[in-house]
């Protein structure tokens, strides 16, 4: 088992070229040969549950991902919450098809919901993602790590989401070189913070709602709230996008609101201001609001900030 620590980017269409020009550009400032963009890649990945979501509601998400003419079969847990950053449990194994091995269950610690593999026969492809990778290698201040742009489709018998976004995921180093390395990318192209994986935007599609953290169990435990609002935050962020719908610009002011009270007053101006230019965003033409919104670098960098305080707290 591998365990995986990664940070997701939203990055909108328009500015995707500028996301890989910036990456090829520090890949060639450097010396090192090891330090360089790497073949893109066209991946598949069929995603595989029962028809009552057995698996997704038991936190593990099953696939057969085609690379070049080869299969690799992987299951990944939910894993834990890390502010912002996913860290799960990952198992991977090379297949001779595009058909499920579920003997290789075997080496994964079901959680107790899974046990009983009366499920195994009940097994379909509930969605599936097809995108284009492009991938770059890069190290940075001792922190090395893979970055990629994946661009594509979730379909499902549900409808399509579309997959445009950056991944850091770290390969040796502090973590926090990665938050370090998406602020540089942040001042330069417009990207958001996501904690929405490929699997939750397939989930999506077949039940059509939004999920959200649990509510800190303390709520007089300042950081959980923190931790808790910033998710929300980036979760209708997302969101937003997803609908098309700028009316959820709303509760995103508010779940900022709520998240400025529980962090320190360094973060307070930062935060004041963003509010300040989100809310006069709406002063655009409706159709004119999502772009403009999308293209604030301001945004990213806020998300950035809080989220590599708010690791710090937790770690």
């Amino acid at each position: 088992m591998a365990t995986e620590l990664e940070l997701k980017l939203m990055v909108q269409p328009e500015y995707i070229s500028a996301a890989c020009e910036f990456l090829d550009h520090i890949c060639s400032l450097s010396d090192n040969p090891a330090q360089a963009r790497q073949p893109t890649l066209a991946l598949m990945n069929a995603y595989f549950d029962t028809e009552e979501s057995r698996l997704m509601t038991s936190g593990i998400a099953l696939r057969i991902r085609a690379v070049n003419d080869k299969f690799i079969q992987t299951v990944k847990t939910r894993g834990s919450s890390r502010v912002g950053m996913h860290a799960r449990g990952e198992w991977e194994w090379f297949v001779s098809s595009d058909k499920l091995d579920l003997s290789l269950l075997n080496e994964v610690p079901l959680p107790e919901s899974l046990q009983n593999t009366d499920w195994h026969k009940e097994l379909i492809e509930v969605y599936r993602t097809d995108f284009e990778r492009q991938v770059w290698n890069i190290e940075s201040q001792e922190t090395k790590m893979e970055v990629v742009c994946d661009q594509g489709l979730v379909t499902s018998p549900y409808g399509q989401d579309r997959i445009c976004e950056l991944e850091l995921e770290l390969k040796s180093g502090e973590e926090t070189g990665l938050y370090r390395f998406a602020l540089a990318l942040a001042e330069n192209v417009p990207v958001q913070v996501s904690v929405v994986s490929k699997a939750q935007k397939g989930v999506r599609l077949k039940y059509g709602k939004i999920d959200f953290p649990d509510e800190p169990a303390e709520l007089d435990n300042t950081l959980a709230l923190a931790a808790y609002w910033y998710e929300v935050w980036l979760i209708y962020w997302e969101a937003m996008h997803f609908m098309q719908d700028e009316v959820l610009l709303q509760p995103i002011r508010h779940s900022m609101a709520e998240l400025q009270k529980c962090l320190p007053e360094s973060f307070h101006l930062a935060m004041e201001a963003l509010d300040h230019e989100l809310s006069n965003s709406l002063m655009e033409d409706d159709a004119l609001i999502l772009k403009k919104l999308s293209g604030m670098k301001q945004v990213g960098m806020v998300m950035l900030t809080v989220g590599q305080w708010l690791n710090k707290q937790t770690v």
